[in-house]
């Protein structure tokens, strides 16, 4: 089994208790192996984002378009050759133009990718991994929280729960009690370390402590997935 045969049968959860942690100590101590595993998730996680924005365009269409045969239309027939017609169009496309960017545009420090919960394949789970995991994914924080937090409490070692529970805290804007979490992860040596640094900084800078947010972000790695959120938000420190 390959690489991106490891990666797969990871994510889908088909990986044998023995399999599953040897992969995860690969993680831990293969920065390629652990850069192909973000990437595999990151481009999930950029699917499913344009997924969504397409049918929000689509949405947006099928409001705009009604209004453009309705008013347009009436506007070509009375007021034939007098240039009202291009101003209508101007607008409407300029609205619609402000609607996309704002529907495609990432901006801001809370407008950063969050790669979907791995492991979660059973729909109606009763594990609190799992159904916390399904929730995350659906966008559904604060239903998703208790069960992330129980898992993460049923075993501390398990940082990809830990990972998760403080994302989850942290869009539940609760970043007091999520960067101790992304703390203790950075303080150990696993594959989700690195992120951590800039959840930390996120939390840190929420709660106003800018000294120790500057100090996490100026720690995200160059080659990093929240490289550029770190950026924005040093940005913001200066």
């Amino acid at each position: 089994m390959n690489l991106y045969e490891q990666i797969e049968a990871y994510i889908s959860d088909t990986l044998s208790p023995e399999e599953r942690s040897d992969f995860e100590r690969r993680l831990a101590q293969d920065p390629q192996a652990k850069k192909a595993y973000e990437d595999w998730l990151y481009t999930e996680a950029v699917v499913q984002k344009h997924e969504v924005a397409a049918a929000d365009l689509s949405r947006l269409r099928a409001t705009l378009e009604p209004l453009t045969r309705e008013h347009f239309r009436e506007e070509a027939i009375t007021t034939p050759r007098t240039g009202r017609v291009r101003k209508l169009v101007f607008a409407a496309v300029a609205v619609a133009a402000v609607l996309l960017l704002f529907i495609f545009t990432p901006a801001g420090i809370d407008r950063y990718p969050v790669t979907p919960m791995p492991n979660v394949v059973v729909r109606g789970a009763t594990d609190h991994g799992k159904e916390g995991g399904q929730l995350f994914n659906d966008h559904q924080y604060q239903a998703a929280l208790p069960h992330l937090k129980a898992a993460a409490d049923a075993n501390p070692e398990d940082v990809m729960a830990a990972f998760y529970y403080g994302v989850c805290l942290l869009k539940t804007k609760q970043p007091e009690t999520a960067l101790p979490v992304f703390e203790k992860l950075i303080q150990g040596n696993s594959a989700y370390q690195e992120d951590s640094y800039f959840f930390a900084a996120l939390c840190a800078y929420k709660t106003g402590n800018q000294e120790l947010a500057k100090k996490y972000a100026m720690a995200v790695p160059l080659n990093n997935l929240y490289h550029k959120n770190a950026v924005r938000l040093l940005k913001k420190l200066d």
